[in-house]
């Protein structure tokens, strides 16, 4: 983790958004202890601030309390990483279709752009950039919509998928492979192509699927 930086951003958004990074990038890992003492020492921050973090992460389900005290980073079991999938590809499936739809030039050009930033991070093994981009796309593709009720069950949801992305892009060449995904789902899109676009979409979520049931099935049989 880096140290934060003191910028116009509240200072405790900035600490959150640091360790919800971590997470998501497998620097913390899904059960890791969290110390708030060593917290504030890494981003040089006060120990209010990051309880208040770490209550943000807690609603989220990124973290939760230990039966005997402290706070830790959320396991997930394969069965309850399944249901979040199940739920996930049928919300973007539909954010893609109505994207397709609805969205405006302005929201066109913006997820381009995406796109472009995609490739340029893939060619330099930019992990945080990677990252960007995807975060990005994922929102564009939520307000693109137009639909209100959706982008609020997919801003909960994605919370909890930033536990299963580090899961599902560990497997060999399945970050290259959902850079490609993203392309196509954009390519539709960018159409007008509603049916092409829900279909590329549910197809990438069910590929993030048995990605992260490897990667889960290797967790278990290391821990046995």
């Amino acid at each position: 983790m880096s140290r934060i930086q003191r910028v116009v951003a509240p200072v405790r958004g900035q600490a959150e958004e640091f360790l919800r990074r971590a997470i998501e990038k497998g620097d913390l890992l899904p059960g890791d202890r969290l110390i708030e003492r060593e917290i504030c020492e890494t981003l040089e921050v006060s120990r209010p601030l990051v309880r208040e973090a770490l209550r943000a992460l807690e609603s989220d389900g990124l973290v939760r309390p230990l039966p005997r005290g402290g706070i830790a980073v959320t396991v997930l079991t394969p069965e309850e990483a399944m249901q979040i999938y199940v739920v996930r590809r049928e919300i973007e499936g539909l954010a893609a279709s109505l994207f397709a739809s609805t969205a405006s030039e302005k929201e066109r050009v913006r997820l381009q752009r995406i796109i472009s930033d995609l490739h340029a991070a893939l060619s330099a093994d930019d992990t945080e950039g990677l990252l960007d981009a995807k975060n990005r796309f994922y929102s564009a593709l939520s307000v693109g919509s137009g639909n209100k009720v959706l982008q609020e069950v997919l801003r909960n949801l994605h919370g909890r998928i930033r536990l299963l992305r580090g899961t599902s892009l560990s497997r060999p060449g399945r970050t290259a492979q959902m850079v490609a995904e993203l392309s196509d789902i954009a390519d539709a899109l960018l159409q007008k192509d509603a049916v092409t676009a829900r279909r590329r979409t549910e197809a990438h979520i069910d590929n993030a699927i048995q990605a992260a049931k490897e990667a889960l099935q290797d967790t278990v049989a290391a821990a046995e």
